[in-house]
């Protein structure tokens, strides 16, 4: 044993065993001293916590199994969303998982984008999203899929649906809360303002000419009548549409279906610059979400040979954030990659 230990040894020794009694004095020195210790352990401890708990989680998960032969593989697709929402809640039960973000009593709208396929949310995703939230006791008839129109939803392969069974499927028929966003007369799809209580945007990862990328931030100019009037300055006004109330506060949570991707030229398709990202994203934080898929793009960009940052500059997702919808920080974002 090393002398400074002996004496610290012979200190403690001293001062509990030098009479046959500790004294008052000495045992309230030392339980006082114990107590302030674990206090503050524990103090630490909660800000700690606390800190951690502020982050903004964002989980990735690949699998080259879930796009190929042109195609999203459902079985794949569905073991995927589990993982995804298990690993964004912290529950061990996709029942839980789902839980924790919606009510069965809740009616729930999911956001798809079916501008410009092939690079468009998949209906075999969608479908693995509200199989799994049905197993999870959410009861796909209070559940909206839907975009702009009836012509969009169906030019990627998905089947509209009015009937009381299964998940209702249509396109917007009328725009309700009209608001003036920076200038822009615009109004919300009554779908989302009126229909539901919750929102679930399920975005896609791709290059935009116009505002850099498109992705949760951006798949809202398929919620409003006049998505036109949102291009100038890069579509930085993309930031004031989702502070709105009925997208700002009904939104839950994001899946990012990254089947296909594609890193310029878009938003319309061009094969040359179109990958099989094989991916998903999943975040309750559409600023981290779009950050994290702006760091998809970009290294994809590099990889292909393509210098320096994105082009156009992506001023919606900078605007965003400084009107408090989230985070872009690498510091306040837990990124959790999983590997399927």
């Amino acid at each position: 044993m090393a002398k400074k230990e002996l004496d610290r040894e012979r200190i403690n020794r001293t001062e509990f065993t030098s009479s046959e009694s500790v004294s008052r004095r000495t045992f309230l020195k030392g339980s006082f001293g114990a107590l302030v210790g674990a206090s503050l352990a524990k103090d630490i401890a909660e800000k700690v916590s606390a800190a951690e708990a502020k982050k903004s989680r964002v989980v990735l998960m690949r699998d080259a199994a879930y796009f190929k032969d042109r195609k999203v593989d459902v079985a794949v697709a569905r073991k995927m969303v589990d993982r995804l929402i298990c690993a964004l809640t912290g529950k061990s039960s996709v029942s839980d998982a789902w839980r924790v973000l919606f009510s069965p009593k809740e009616k729930i709208a999911i956001k798809v984008n079916c501008l410009f396929p092939p690079v468009t949310t998949n209906p075999a995703t969608v479908q693995a999203m509200v199989e799994s939230m049905a197993s999870a006791g959410l009861d796909p008839t209070r559940m909206i899929i839907f975009d702009r129109s009836d012509g969009d939803l169906q030019k990627c392969g998905f089947k509209l649906n009015h009937s009381s069974k299964g998940a209702k499927c249509y396109g917007t028929k009328e725009y309700v809360y009209p608001s003036n966003v920076r200038g822009v007369e615009t109004k919300i799809s009554k779908i989302l303002a009126d229909e539901v209580d919750a929102l679930i945007n399920v975005p896609v990862l791709k290059h935009h000419g116009i505002s850099g990328i498109t992705a949760s931030l951006k798949n809202h100019l398929g919620t409003v009548p006049n998505a036109g009037a949102f291009h100038p300055e890069n579509c930085s006004r993309l930031a004031d549409l989702n502070a709105l109330d009925p997208i700002r506060k009904k939104t839950r949570l994001i899946i990012l279906d990254g089947a296909r991707a594609q890193y310029d030229r878009g938003p319309s398709f061009s094969p040359t610059f179109m990958w099989n990202y094989s991916g998903m994203m999943a975040s309750t934080d559409t600023i981290a979400i779009d950050s994290i898929a702006t760091k998809e793009i970009l290294a994809k960009r590099h990889e292909m040979g393509k210098s320096g940052p994105i082009r156009p500059p992506i001023r919606h997702v900078e605007l965003a954030e400084k009107m408090g919808l989230g985070t872009s920080d690498p510091a306040q974002i837990e990124l959790l990659e999983i590997k399927g």
